[in-house]
């Protein structure tokens, strides 16, 4: 009796990291969202025009950054990913900003994100450039989707129109950010 317990424990431990490996491929596999179809597209009147209020006071929309490299970053105070994505926002110089770059952040507004909260968080991962709070409605209107996980990133060109979006983050996503930003900060 006592050796089938260690073997009945193997297989049970075995067949727990087979799922929980297999869920963690699912949780990471592509989703397909609208935003990514709408590349090289300008966004809805209704969203470029959409007036979000930052913590600081500020207001800000889409519409009136024509002509600036605009981020759009989503995320979340608890998020582990959004934790590890940030950087890759922070480590813009101001440099780039003195040449048309806003980044903005967007915190998605829940039960865990309060005010408070995000204003920890901004002291926390030094967060220098504007963020405001989202709720799901508008950030779904935002990215064109029901799939509101974060991180997410849109970026948009010169000329209003989005020229890539991405969804979660790894260093591959964090290198690609950064070349698009640069990319496009580059055109005049």
């Amino acid at each position: 009796m006592s050796k089938l317990i260690p073997q009945v424990s193997v297989r049970f431990t075995r067949l727990m990291m087979t799922l929980l490996l297999a869920g963690a491929c699912v949780a990471f596999l592509p989703v397909v969202s609208t935003a990514k179809l709408k590349v090289g597209e300008l966004p809805k009147d209704s969203v470029a025009r959409h007036t979000l209020r930052m913590t600081d006071g500020k207001y800000f929309n889409l519409a009136e950054m024509r002509g600036k490299v605009v981020v759009l970053d989503f995320f979340a105070v608890w998020c582990g990913h959004s934790r590890q994505h940030i950087p890759t926002m922070t480590s813009f110089t101001e440099e780039d900003n003195k040449r048309g770059l806003q980044i903005i952040g967007l915190a998605v507004d829940d039960a865990e994100s309060t005010p408070k909260r995000v204003a920890e968080f901004i002291q926390q991962m030094k967060i220098t450039y504007p963020v405001g709070m989202i709720e799901d409605p508008v950030f779904r209107k935002f990215v064109e989707s029901k799939d509101v996980s974060v991180p997410q990133t849109l970026i948009y060109g010169r000329d209003g129109r989005l020229v890539a979006f991405f969804t979660g983050h790894d260093d591959a996503v964090g290198a690609e950010i950064t070349a698009t930003v640069k990319r496009e900060l580059n055109k005049q």
